[in-house]
């Protein structure tokens, strides 16, 4: 090739440069870390007596594996405190810890506190200074909360569904303004009794899903484990797997693990299993607290999404759509066509150097039509686009059959909180966040119709209604 027609060639590759297309800011890839902290951690535990075996060598283990993990660990237990405040840890006795007059004197006697009130093998030095983690638990007699399940938070005293949203709702201003501090609330244990089963695991859901959300809390200095639902079921679970922080759930609302017939107490072979399950979660939430990690809720655009209805049964292409109307819908009409949705984020309002550890997109239900599509139209899917179906960011209805970045990224729970459906990104998925402006997702089930002949769908809120979707991420930002 000659001179003459290599600097050709550069010049057309020089203004290529300079009038191409931006390219989408992509997030860092880096997932959660479930390592030990690189040096040692004082932590403390205030519990009763399912904390005491969770501790205890040869029960739970958690001390000594704890202790592996290079976290320094003491305790509270009956007795302990000014004004015996370690009797007192019922979910309502929690305002009295955090939220009361006493507060200071409680707060300073316990991150200044370095003994043992359980029998568990200390593995590490203490390396001084106050305790950086309160882990704190009520027993298992508080998941017998009387009222319903979707109950809101309410001021009146009791052990009622309503009262535990308000209690940890309230204790949250006191952590934001500790956030050298970090919390972990480990959720009470269930029970063998199922009356109030529905309640607990209500609640306990909406201590993982809605907590921090519905309180729009931006620190990463406040995290839950739920202890209930890994006692409940084998196969339920709440621990760090491949990468991501994964809550399991939908089997059984009940002890799966007593002690013994009669006692509720959670067996050796059940501590064991939420030892397991916790400590590497700790070191994630441990981590993320000292990146700095933030939470951001971010809400769909009303004026950019909307339904549209497929234009003939098994056509596979878009006709009419509505981008005005305060729901949305999925699932079919009269004439087997089938509804999909279009989401859409500014996502460019995260910094371009951020990691994200965690996406969770957030619908609530509104309306049900004819068959629940949940049973008859298998799974509730989201496609991802990072930028713009049909490259409009207005609803168009070429975006029903327009290419994706990538599909089916995630599927959403058809179990609700407060009617809220929880569908998580996941950390392969994380780089279909565009930082540089809009994310869209498209909503459809497996099955596109039922062949009924038979209006069947559900609605949902949309961007134009005061209950918006709202992507829920936490990030860091690299240095």
């Amino acid at each position: 090739m000659n001179n003459c027609r290599i600097r050709t060639l550069l010049t057309i590759l020089f203004v290529f440069l300079l009038t191409a297309e931006p390219v989408f800011s992509i997030p860092l890839e880096q997932t959660d870390n479930p390592d030990p902290p690189s040096t040692v951690v004082k932590l403390i535990f205030i519990h009763h007596s399912t904390g005491e075996n969770l501790l205890t060598d040869g029960y739970g283990n958690l001390g000594k594996t704890l202790g592996r993990n290079k976290y320094f660990v003491s305790d509270t237990n009956y007795g302990w405190g000014p004004d015996s405040i370690g009797d007192r840890t019922d979910i309502p006795d929690w305002l009295e810890w955090f939220c009361s007059a006493q507060t200071p004197s409680y707060m300073a006697a316990l991150y200044n506190e370095s003994g043992q009130h359980s029998t568990y093998t200390r593995t590490r030095a203490d390396p001084g200074g106050e305790n950086e983690i309160v882990m704190f638990k009520s027993c298992f007699p508080n998941s017998n909360l009387e009222g319903n399940p979707n109950d809101p938070p309410n001021p009146t005293p009791g052990l009622t569904v309503g009262h535990a949203k308000y209690v940890y709702n309230k204790l949250l201003k006191y952590f934001a303004a500790h956030t050298d501090k970090l919390f972990i609330i480990l959720t009470a244990p269930p029970v063998t009794d199922p009356t109030y089963g529905a309640n607990a695991r209500a609640f306990n859901n909406w201590l993982v899903y809605n907590w921090l959300w519905e309180n729009r809390y931006p620190y990463s200095n406040v995290a839950v484990f739920d202890f209930y639902n890994v006692l409940t079921h084998p196969s339920n679970h709440h621990y760090f797997l491949n990468g991501d922080v994964r809550h399991i759930f939908g089997i059984q609302n009940t002890l799966s693990y007593p002690s013994s017939p009669g006692d509720d107490h959670p067996s050796v072979t059940g501590s064991r299993k939420a030892t397991l399950e916790y400590v590497p979660l700790l070191n994630v939430f441990y981590h993320r607290w000292k990146a700095g990690a933030r939470n951001v809720a971010i809400p769909a655009n009303g004026m950019q999404d909307g339904w549209i209805l497929e234009s003939s049964e098994s056509s596979g292409i878009g006709g009419s759509m509505n981008s005005a109307a305060a729901t949305f819908r999925l699932g079919d009409d009269a004439q087997d066509r089938q509804y999909r949705a279009i989401l859409s984020f500014d996502t460019s309002s995260l910094p371009d150097n951020a990691v994200i550890v965690t996406a969770m997109l957030k619908i609530k239900a509104a309306g049900l039509a004819g068959i629940e599509p949940f049973s008859t139209h298998g799974l509730l899917w989201v496609d991802a686009r990072r930028g713009a179906f049909s490259d409009n960011p207005a609803l168009q209805a070429t975006d029903f059959q327009a290419a994706a970045t990538k599909l089916k990224v995630m599927t959403f729970n058809k179990v609700t909180v407060n009617r809220w459906h929880n569908a998580l990104t996941g950390s392969a998925n994380f780089s279909l966040l565009n930082l540089s402006g809009l994310t869209q997702f498209r909503l459809r089930f497996t099955r596109d119709d039922n062949d009924d002949l038979g209006a069947d769908y559900r609605t949902f809120y949309s961007g134009n209604s005061t209950n918006k979707p709202s992507l829920w991420i936490t990030y860091y930002q690299l240095n």
